[in-house]
């Protein structure tokens, strides 16, 4: 029963026949905050038994639509669906990098779209200014 042990910045993944995956995202449910977490899901993907399933997982964890994703990666996304499901040869290692390139990108650019539209501007009126106006 062999484990492999791999730390990177706070980040521990073990690896064990069990296949137990530990991956902590940057504190943030749907973001990879920098390269070195894309490094470490590429792991997952490549060292898992499915690896069509792992793309699909990392996809829905990122929030990130399959449309998008395939259109990013300028390809149908039925092409993306079939390599998600297994129903294409095992993708090599070109379109894994492809894949988690712009899943990445499209992962920071949906959390600047959050944090976005989260800010609403209020409109902040003193007290000065109210007496001014009724006088």
């Amino acid at each position: 029963m062999a484990c492999l042990r791999f730390c990177c910045s706070y980040r521990i993944i073990f690896l064990s026949p069990v296949k137990t995956f530990v991956l902590r995202l940057s504190g943030r449910e749907n973001e990879i905050s920098n390269k070195d977490e894309l490094t470490w899901i590429a792991g997952s993907v490549v060292l898992s038994d499915n690896p069509p399933q792992q793309l699909r997982y990392w996809r829905k964890k990122l929030a990130v639509k399959q449309a998008d994703l395939a259109k990013k990666m300028s390809i149908t996304a039925s092409v993306l669906s079939d390599y998600e499901k297994g129903r294409r040869p095992s993708p090599g290692a070109n379109f894994i990098k492809r894949y988690l390139q712009a899943l990445y990108d499209l992962s920071q650019s949906n959390e600047k779209s959050r944090v976005e539209t989260q800010i609403v501007p209020t409109p902040v009126i003193s007290a000065d200014a109210v007496q001014l106006n009724q006088t």
